[in-house]
């Protein structure tokens, strides 16, 4: 199986899941907000966008289109744990992007993804490297 057929059969499975708009919220559910999570595109200037989609509990955020600079952000949940992905040409990245036991004490998560991988701030100044990017 050639790897762009693997690629491609991922990308599909990515747009064919449900696709949901979100804002900031201030309440998920019956769950009181923990924090508001932010995942800025630091990729090289004229980049192509990424897509990233990010779920928890089994439900997806829906697939956003991250332009150069731009940034997608959400409330999340106080327990919840959530998982994202993201696609930039032919990488392929995910990482959890909140942690109940990392995250709790802090009201902002910032993530900032670059050509090097993902990188986790409370103080969007101060960054760690968590997640590399993964080629097919």
């Amino acid at each position: 199986m050639s790897s762009h057929f693997l690629q491609s059969v991922i990308l599909l499975a990515l747009f064919f899941n449900i696709v949901g708009e979100t804002a900031a919220i201030e309440e998920v559910g019956n769950n009181q907000v923990a924090a508001s999570v932010h995942v800025t595109n630091g990729l090289p200037e004229k980049s192509e966008a990424m897509k990233i989609e990010c779920s928890f509990k089994g439900k997806r955020l829906g697939i956003h289109d991250v332009g150069v600079g731009e940034e997608y952000s959400w409330s999340v949940e106080e327990k919840a744990l959530y998982f994202c992905e993201a696609i930039w040409g032919r990488q392929m990245g995910s990482w959890h992007a909140f942690q109940p036991r990392r995250d709790a004490n802090h009201a902002t998560v910032f993530w900032l993804v670059k050509q090097n991988g993902f990188f986790l701030s409370w103080d969007n100044s101060t960054w760690i490297r968590r997640s590399t990017w993964e080629s097919e």
